[in-house]
């Protein structure tokens, strides 16, 4: 019900108005990927929902991976920090992208350095494990109380547990 309530939501979100030539069309063309990226340029405003939108259907375990993909790196690459946490996710476990640790810690990176307690933690845990990275114990600690300091409980946990160490 959620997924096809957001489906629904990001379809009507992302549909340009009717051009004039448009009206008596049976099927004129009103969503995809390419409507959210270009809504998505039209409306920096509007980033935070459609990518929220574009989150909710790629978690609803919906069989086009590839095209939730594509919308979580068009969120992404807005600069939508929680997509970039979700693409990192998607290159971890190759959903909808080539299985890529590399590129799943470099979007961990990129959420990091928003501010975003969640990328800031989960940055810190590739650091201090070496997962697509070098292991980094230093930088490890450092963006690890930078996510604690930013509101992050697990992080709080993982300094008091020594984690990073």
């Amino acid at each position: 019900m959620i997924r096809s309530v957001a489906i629904a939501t990001l379809m009507f979100l992302s549909a340009a108005p009717l051009a004039a030539d448009d009206y008596g069309i049976l099927n004129p063309e009103e969503g995809g990927i390419s409507r959210l990226a270009e809504n998505i340029a039209a409306h920096p405003d509007r980033v935070g929902i459609l990518c929220w939108i574009a989150y909710e259907v790629q978690k609803g375990g919906g069989e086009d991976h590839v095209a939730a993909a594509q919308a979580m790196t068009l969120c992404a690459e807005s600069g939508n920090a929680p997509a970039m946490i979700l693409l990192a996710h998607a290159y971890e476990n190759g959903s909808g992208v080539p299985k890529d640790q590399v590129m799943a810690t470099d979007w961990l990176r990129r959420a990091a350095e928003t501010g975003y307690s969640m990328g800031e933690y989960h940055y810190a845990v590739a650091l201090a494990k070496g997962i697509g990275t070098p292991a980094d114990p230093e930088a490890a600690q450092q963006w690890m109380q930078r996510a604690a300091e930013h509101g992050s409980e697990d992080a709080v946990l993982a300094l008091a547990s020594g984690l990073t160490n």
